[in-house]
């Protein structure tokens, strides 16, 4: 089972865009502060297109605002220390932490007809733990650490 990576490439995404809103650079950015979609998508190292359709979510989101034409861009919407990470995760609309296996339980198992109730549980105390760290943990707080 592979990871779905679009959260974390959402996430150094959005650092770029914070990290140049803090650090003008007219090499890197256009007029009023944008930056373009091959910039942010060369410091992820993947297609434009890519960045652009997590770029899409994120506007959808209100996170960012966007410019279209030759000399457009993106921006963050808000500042960098009103941006939680479980704002970006909602965003790009990531697929629950952890999910139950979708066979069908054997009706002769007492294992396996129980399993799943069992086990929800934790995953809820899990998934309310990770959206808690993420609702503490702000751009801001990563963009410190560069």
């Amino acid at each position: 089972m592979a990871a779905n990576s679009k959260f974390a490439v959402a996430t150094h995404v959005m650092s770029v865009l914070g990290y140049f809103s803090q650090n003008p650079n007219p090499k890197y950015m256009r007029n009023d502060g944008l930056v373009s979609s091959d910039t942010v998508a060369k410091s992820v190292n993947t297609n434009p297109v890519v960045v652009r359709r997590i770029l899409s979510q994120l506007a959808k989101a209100k996170l960012v605002s966007s410019q279209l034409g030759k000399q457009g861009g993106v921006k963050l919407s808000r500042s960098v220390d009103e941006i939680s990470l479980l704002d970006i995760y909602l965003a790009v609309g990531e697929s629950p932490f952890f999910s139950q296996n979708p066979n069908d339980p054997n009706p002769i198992c007492p294992v396996s007809c129980k399993i799943k109730a069992l086990i929800q549980p934790v995953f809820d105390q899990l998934t309310d733990s990770v959206k808690a760290q993420l609702s503490a943990t702000t751009l801001a707080a990563l963009l410190s650490q560069l």
